[in-house]
């Protein structure tokens, strides 16, 4: 069995609460939208919503603002639109505890889909940069999104690894769990609402060490 040297972890519903995010693209983008449109809000939500899904979150388009207030037509700075919802962001509180307790025997690495702005932004308010070693954002870094497993592959690779000497947790059963486990990644699910019960699920980080040990054989 390989040794793991490197945890990566997903973000938003991982490490942060997606507050912020949601308020980016669930009240801001329509806002913006209904003022230009000279429409009510919640006719706007409607459009948006079904211009969202029309889309699809294993499209790069999904996550791409710049994408879409090109296509809204919407003149109003995005990266504007982020601070001005800057507030909101929040971290989890078992986060901390739970970088400290693995931080000084492994490298450890964020691997989202969201665009490089909305990581660098929330890690720089959260003041959290000296946890992390690398930060990868897979629709600015390789422009793919986690649904192809060529995305994990390649990390590996840049952090010098075999498959099996990582371990990636996320709140997305799909990418952060089946498809990195598929590639012989360790993968462990973070299902904070608690409704699995299926192996190496989890519904807080605080149970992360734990699992860590478990594979590792130190338990």
């Amino acid at each position: 069995m390989n040794m793991l040297k490197v945890i990566s972890f997903d973000f938003d519903g991982t490490i942060t609460k997606t507050t912020f995010a949601d308020l980016f693209w669930l009240e801001g983008l329509p806002k913006l939208y209904a003022e230009k449109e000279n429409i009510e809000l919640e006719e706007a939500k409607k459009i948006l919503f079904t211009e969202y899904e029309k889309i699809g979150k294993e499209r790069l388009e999904w996550y791409d603002p710049d994408y879409w207030f090109k296509r809204f037509d919407i003149d109003y700075d995005w990266k504007k639109l982020m601070e001005d919802y800057a507030y909101a962001i929040e971290i989890y509180p078992d986060v901390i505890p739970t970088l400290e307790k693995i931080r000084d025997r492994y490298t450890l690495i964020v691997i989202s889909n969201a665009r490089k702005e909305f990581i660098d932004i929330q890690i720089k308010k959260l003041d959290i940069s000296r946890y992390f070693d690398r930060i990868f954002s897979t629709v600015s870094d390789f422009r793919m999104v986690k649904k192809d497993g060529d995305v994990y592959r390649r990390i590996c690779r840049l952090m010098n690894i075999r498959e099996g000497e990582m371990l990636h947790t996320g709140d997305d059963h799909k990418f952060d769990y089946l498809i990195p486990k598929s590639l012989g990644i360790n993968a462990v699910y973070l299902d904070r609402k608690g409704g699995r019960t299926e192996n190496l699920i989890i519904s807080t980080l605080d149970h992360l060490p734990s699992i860590i040990d478990e594979l590792e054989g130190r338990t």
